[in-house]
């Protein structure tokens, strides 16, 4: 184990259970950040260049095709509505 384990092994155990709990979500969150980092740069392309990449994907593919007015599909789409709930 090396001295910093050791160093915050001792410090967590001086803490009150409560706050070991919030030590023990705060290093969950570390480790998630570090996993879902590692997962998005599997392929070693810069984050710009997959989009890129999708973008061209999605042109090839014709996605939005069946929209025949683009300007009266953006209207709707951002008309004002209530939200589910919150009439």
């Amino acid at each position: 184990m090396s001295i910093i384990s050791q160093q915050i092994l001792e410090d967590v155990e001086s803490l009150p259970e409560q706050f070991q709990a919030e030590a023990l979500d705060f290093i969950q969150f570390l480790k998630l950040k570090i996993s879902k980092k590692d997962a998005m740069n599997q392929t070693g392309e810069p984050n710009g260049a997959k989009l890129a990449k999708l973008m061209a994907e999605a042109s090839k593919k014709n996605l939005f095709s069946e929209i025949k007015d683009p300007v009266a599909w953006q209207r709707e789409i951002c008309k004002d509505r209530p939200l589910p709930g919150r009439e």
